[in-house]
């Protein structure tokens, strides 16, 4: 509509300047002829004839010019405006494609935390997906979209990935150098809390002694499993750092092993001061007395030591493993361990003298596989 009336629009105009210098010509042409008489054969008269064509066809040309001035301006508006038109289509085609390929990116990645899942036998998932991608990918918009991701570590402008890498990289330091003290256990806790925060985890697995509740939520630590929530808190980081066009984490070298879970274990057996929020579940009866006695024969007198050897060696197996300690739901087990542990304290408390060094905790041994044994029996 609006261009066919452009196109009036200039044929009118050119209409209107034609009529007019043709009319402009005509009255002209009419006053000469009135003032000056009709055409003769004196050269003056031809004279002034030609002065008087050469005006008119100066206005001619003037009209006609602007006609094509007028024209040329019309077409050019023409042009301006289908180049906006076909900007505006390819800009909107080049959304769709920017859409699409967000759309895409956002569903390859949440394909990816599914195999993640898969590959630890679906025992948790990933409590928020959507939320995990903008982490991940906090410069992706619908109209923008970017398929790599820096990891920031500097405390000023520190993002996601750089957390996790933090995280990780305070693991792998104690991987290298552990500490055994209690006090190291309350900084392990937090450290391996904050990790799993980060990857917000939610654990949809069977109950096993030993996992951690953080406010209400069951994580993926268990303290007699360290390195297991360590293993897939990295596997699920190296897969974070394929995606965003990083290299791999190259720390972790070493496990924690059995000095974390030992950490870990006195933590909460003798610790009162960790926060309410944070519980053990350990549904087993007589767990704790166990984890006592475990306790004990890590420091008993090496010539106590002798005669519980083989009591520890059991324990040692059973509190370096999650799988391990599940054996203790065996009854049978269980019972055979505290009869054999009760029996060798009883041989060691008879040679033993009340005021040697090491009787007072021989003794707490002793009395605490009592107690365990009266509770399963």
């Amino acid at each position: 509509m609006a261009e066919s009336e452009g196109r009036w629009w200039i044929w009118g105009a050119w209409l209107t300047i034609g009529v007019g210098v043709v009319g402009f010509g005509i009255v002209l042409f009419t006053l000469y002829g009135i003032n000056l008489g009709p055409i003769s054969h004196e050269h003056a008269a031809w004279s002034s004839f030609g002065s008087l064509l050469s005006g008119f066809f100066m206005v001619a040309s003037t009209g006609a010019t602007v006609a094509t001035l007028l024209f040329l301006a019309h077409q050019n508006k023409q042009i301006q405006k289908t180049n906006t038109e076909q900007q505006r289509v390819t800009n909107a085609q080049l959304a769709a494609v920017n859409f699409e390929q967000y759309v895409n990116h956002r569903r390859f990645f949440m394909e990816r935390l599914s195999e993640l899942q898969s590959m630890f036998g679906n025992t948790f998932v990933f409590e928020d997906n959507d939320a995990l991608y903008n982490k991940v990918f906090p410069k992706n918009t619908p109209t923008n979209l970017e398929f790599e991701a820096e990891v920031v570590t500097d405390p000023a402008s520190q993002n996601y990935l750089g957390t996790l890498s933090l995280h990780l990289s305070a693991l792998s330091d104690y991987a290298s150098n552990p500490r055994e003290d209690n006090r190291n256990g309350r900084w392990l806790v937090g450290k391996l809390i904050n990790l799993s925060e980060a990857l917000n985890l939610r654990m949809i697995n069977e109950v096993s002694e030993g996992d951690l509740v953080f406010g209400g939520k069951r994580t993926a630590i268990n303290i007699y499993a360290s390195d297991e929530f360590v293993s897939i808190a990295q596997a699920i980081y190296d897969s974070f750092m394929f995606y965003t066009g990083n290299d791999k984490f190259t720390g972790l070298k070493l496990p924690m092993g059995r000095s974390a879970n030992d950490s870990l274990i006195e933590y909460f057996l003798k610790s009162k001061d960790h926060p309410d929020v944070i519980q053990v579940l350990k549904p087993l009866a007589g767990l704790e007395i166990l984890e006592g006695i475990y306790l004990d024969l890590c420091v008993v007198d090496d010539h106590i030591f002798g005669y519980l050897q083989p009591t520890y060696g059991v324990l040692v197996g059973i509190f370096e493993d999650r799988a391990n300690v599940l054996k203790l739901r065996n009854r049978m087990f269980f019972v055979d361990l505290v009869q054999s542990g009760c029996d060798q304290a009883a041989d060691a408390l008879k040679v033993v003298q009340s005021d040697d060094h090491g009787y007072g905790v021989l003794k707490k041994i002793y009395d605490d596989f009592f107690i365990l044994r009266e509770l399963i029996n």
